[in-house]
């Protein structure tokens, strides 16, 4: 059980990516740090995104690295396909020697980058189920007042909580802004293995960009993106529709009938659909 009023140099608001990480950091450095995470458990929604060189910088800095590396496959080219005329209109040989020396481009499952960073953190580092409902000021001091009835006083808060920050809007940050498109992206599950190889695909134009790529040996990640219109009202209402929808999409342009196959062949609950937003002026 939790102390109605406890003190903490260092609060991290949001389990996330970018709260982990943070903690782990400091960690790293020998410094302690509490995250806050509202939810019951680590959240792994999201199924994977891709990650370059400098990502990878930042994984090795937290010694997390090599284990991302161990669990996904490294992409070795980029193929960008015209959706109208199924023309290839750009590759790229990610094989070769860039600038700035090899590249280094793998499709990272979320869950999988999650749970590698919290495992490198002390235990008690992150508390669950701690939602942050108000932030207050007593001098330097930042005073947490947490949905349970507990009160957190920190040194220094940093807000990690998402596009709906608490952080941001107790700072007085820019609300979200849409960006006037939605992304629907999913996770394919191959368990005796998929046989694609690890090739970064995109398809451009009819008015929306997709793309799949490889995780690892059994998992591919797609995704879709597209601007909506009032004929596409109610596709996000559940996975299936949603699923429906983009396949409708992409069977009405030149994408080749692997690519279906591997939207097709995703779960009902690896797939999900949100709208682009930003903080300007990020």
């Amino acid at each position: 059980m939790q102390p109605k009023d406890a003190a903490e140099d260092i609060v991290i608001a949001g389990a996330g990516l970018a709260g982990l990480a943070a903690a782990l950091g400091l960690h790293r450095k020998g410094v302690r740090s509490l995250v806050l995470e509202s939810s019951p458990s680590l959240r792994a929604s999201g199924f994977a995104f891709t990650t370059w060189k400098n990502a990878f910088r930042a994984l090795d800095a937290l010694w997390v690295g090599d284990k991302i590396r161990e669990q996904h496959l490294q992409a070795w080219a980029l193929r960008v396909v015209a959706s109208a005329t199924g023309e290839i209109v750009r590759e790229a040989d990610f094989t070769k020697q860039g600038k700035r020396g090899p590249l280094e481009i793998r499709c990272v499952r979320r869950d999988l980058l999650l749970q590698a960073l919290e495992e490198e953190l002390p235990k008690g580092a992150i508390r669950y189920s701690s939602k942050i409902v108000s932030i207050e000021e007593d001098g330097n001091i930042k005073i947490l007042q947490l949905a349970d009835g507990s009160v957190l006083r920190a040194k220094v808060l940093i807000g990690c909580d998402g596009i709906n920050s608490v952080v941001a809007k107790w700072l007085g940050l820019a609300k979200p802004s849409y960006s006037g498109r939605s992304a629907a992206r999913g996770l394919a599950h191959y368990p005796d293995g998929h046989g694609f190889e690890p090739k970064f695909l995109q398809f451009v134009g009819h008015g929306f960009r997709s793309g799949m790529l490889p995780c690892n040996e059994t998992d591919i990640y797609w995704f879709f993106t597209w601007t909506p219109s009032e004929h596409d009202k109610g596709v996000d209402e559940s996975a299936s529709k949603l699923k429906q929808f983009v396949l409708d999409k992409l069977r009405g342009s030149k994408v080749p009938e692997e690519a279906l196959a591997v939207i097709d062949k995703s779960e009902m609950s690896d797939v999900l659909a949100a709208p682009l937003r930003f903080r300007p002026p990020l």
